[in-house]
């Protein structure tokens, strides 16, 4: 009997282990840290990544003394980093989602940003100290941001989740934009249309009178 109940507790404490695992996990908690609370770290370093890249496109502009390619690589890392930042930042304009979902879609997947950072680093990189500082600072970023998806399972499935969801609501946004264009469109072409009709009985009109007019002269003249 002794034996029976050890056996009951121990299976009531793997029952309640299991529970507790499965309502973390419901949570979206890992090691008693939620997915969610990772995600808002990962992203406040990502934004600070995107201001320290921002700063070392504008030093770089700074520094170029009219050399042409190192101006214009400091521009586009200060472009590319001020597309990031507001990325990273979940604009919640939907101007600034049309203009992600057009033109940088690929923003949208995690991959998608780290290449994207990787790129940016590979601009930087050799544009001086501050380049050079910066550029390491990202590439540093970037296998932070894959370890913590490694650590962390459920901030990973919590991070596709986001992205999946922020697509879906840009692709929802874009069609909503087509379809109001094309419903006004439609509406100017109707409304022409109408003038149109309006302009020719106008003129059917006229010749009428004309017809009539020039009938009655000769009925004059006869």
């Amino acid at each position: 009997m002794q034996e029976n109940d050890e056996w009951r507790g121990q299976d009531l404490e793997e029952e309640n282990r299991k529970l507790r695992e499965e309502n973390k996990k419901l949570r979206g908690e890992t090691d008693g840290i939620s997915a969610e609370t990772v995600h808002r770290a990962t992203r406040l370093i990502n934004i600070g990544n995107a201001v320290l890249l921002v700063f070392s496109g504008l030093w770089t502009i700074l520094t170029s003394t009219f050399r042409p390619v190192v101006f214009i690589f400091g521009l586009y890392v200060m472009i590319f980093s001020c597309c990031l930042g507001c990325f990273e930042f979940r604009c919640p304009l939907q101007i600034c989602t049309r203009f992600f979902m057009r033109n940088l879609g690929f923003l949208f997947t995690w991959k998608g940003r780290l290449a994207f950072y990787l790129f940016i680093a590979s601009l930087i990189i050799g544009q001086g100290i501050v380049g050079l500082i910066v550029g390491c600072i990202t590439l540093a970023n970037c296998a932070l941001n894959v370890f913590v998806m490694l650590k962390y399972p459920d901030y990973f499935e919590f991070l596709k989740k986001e992205s999946e969801e922020m697509a879906k609501g840009a692709i929802e946004a874009e069609l909503r934009q087509a379809a109001t264009g094309y419903v006004m469109k439609e509406v100017k072409k109707s409304v022409h249309s109408m003038m149109g009709m309006d302009e020719v009985e106008e003129m059917v009109d006229e010749n009428k009178g004309n017809d009539f007019l020039n009938s009655n002269d000769f009925g004059g003249e006869d």
